[in-house]
């Protein structure tokens, strides 16, 4: 496509067509869009728990991220530069930014890592004091060079040997190659401590993310250096190096979004499948009349809904407790293990007919018809607990209820026989 600007033929590199993405808006969009999405989700949270140091300084990179990759690409450096009236202001505009985003990086890996301290403390402060130092440098460093031509995409090789604008260059560079290198180091030392998926998943993520970013800066110093001894490899800094700095921000919004987004997805995922589990059960509480948990709709949250489903299927528990029996449990579960049921299933079907059967006796006895016939002499439920059926057999009770129905139904037929109670099987 050799009308299209962002293709180019470079005699340096490869003799081929390739694509420049350095010169793509999109390719500095997503990864700003990313960011600047992460962030407006963060916002919320922000507001509620500000004193929260790991929400801060999740907030300040993504919030730094978003605005450096919406700055880069060339018609907005130029629509920078225009802006303030200074030529390649939007260079020292950029590499502040970048090297804010350095620190805030090994801001939050030492505040993820490491417990609240004194030496934690004493590190972010040390941290902050470094890049804030380098920051001051690069303005002092710019205001003192020559840079009264306008370079978009080639500003760090265009003033390689220009006094003042050389050391301004190298700056940002060498504060980006030791954060890359210091925050590589801390997170390999990290990843063998970690035992959460999520958490080594972001750890991975990150890795990657510096070693790209010190290739950055390696391709960037090279081109540099090849000018300073008089060669021309313009083409590492100009073509080569930006992409690896697309890629790096990618993986790093990726990585810490997923480290912290990934355990809360996890958990709002088991609480709808808890939820969803547990309906057959629900349901068939709302037979002995416990009232159904309002309708809250998505807005009052996974923990509330399942919270309100566990609270229905207590009340009914306490509604039957007087005619739940431990000896039905325990005989009916005998019976289905016998008949080659798993443990956790013969307890599932144990307890369901024992629910089923007191149900029956329950609504019989609100019918009037013969309390002599109940299974056996009702308790007092206030001086036991809300269910004779353990909590952590709900569950399984709601599966058997769910796919062993006919087997249910059996043993419900032979406990009603059993026991003699009258039974609406």
């Amino acid at each position: 496509m050799p009308g299209d600007r962002n293709w180019h033929w470079n005699w340096n590199w490869n003799w081929h067509w390739h694509w420049d993405m350095a010169g793509s808006f999109a390719a500095y969009a997503i990864p700003a869009v990313l960011m600047a999405v992460a962030f407006v989700i963060k916002l919320p949270l922000l507001r509620r728990a500000w004193q929260d140091p790991i929400l801060r300084a999740t907030a300040l990179l993504l919030g730094i991220g978003a605005i450096v990759f919406a700055s880069l690409p060339p018609g907005n450096l130029h629509r920078i530069n225009v802006l303030t009236g200074v030529p390649n202001f939007a260079g020292v505009w950029v590499y502040s930014l970048l090297t804010a985003y350095c620190g805030a990086c090994l801001w939050l890996i030492i505040t993820w890592r490491e417990p609240p301290s004194t030496a934690r403390r004493r590190r972010t402060r040390l941290v902050w004091t470094a890049y804030a130092v380098i920051i001051i440098g690069l303005w002092v460093t710019f205001a003192l060079g020559d840079h009264h031509v306008e370079r978009l995409r080639d500003l760090d090789t265009y003033y390689a040997n220009t006094p003042w604008m050389r050391e301004h260059t190298m700056l940002y560079l060498l504060a980006h190659m030791v954060s890359a290198v210091v925050a590589a180091g801390i997170l390999w030392a990290w990843f063998q401590e970690i035992a959460d998926r999520w958490l080594r998943r972001a750890v991975v993520c990150l890795q990657v993310a510096y070693a790209l970013g010190f290739v950055f800066d390696v391709a960037k110093v090279a081109a540099v250096a090849a000018r300073w001894a008089g060669h021309d490899w313009d083409y590492l800094s100009t073509y080569v190096a930006p992409p690896f700095a697309i890629a790096e921000a990618f993986l790093v919004a990726v990585g810490f979004i997923a480290g912290q987004a990934g355990p809360y997805c996890d958990e709002r995922r088991r609480l709808r499948r808890t939820h969803r589990r547990l309906e057959p059960l629900w349901r068939a509480m709302l037979t002995v009349g416990a009232a159904p948990a309002p309708a809250t709709g998505r807005v009052s949250g996974a923990e509330l809904r399942l919270e309100l489903r566990r609270a229905a299927i207590n009340d009914g528990l306490l509604k039957l407790a007087p005619y739940l029996s431990g000896e039905r449990r325990e005989r009916v579960r005998r019976e289905a293990a016998a008949e080659g049921h798993t443990g956790s299933a013969a307890r599932g079907i144990a307890g369901a007919v024992d629910i089923l059967v007191a149900a029956d006796a329950l609504r019989a006895a609100d019918e009037g018809t013969t309390a002599a016939h109940t299974p056996h002499t009702p308790r007092t439920p206030h001086h036991h607990a809300p269910t004779d059926v353990p909590d952590s057999d709900l569950e399984s009770v709601a599966y058997a209820l769910r796919v062993h129905s006919p087997v249910i139904a059996t043993f419900r037929r032979q406990a009603a026989a059993t026991e003699g109670s009258s039974t609406h099987v």
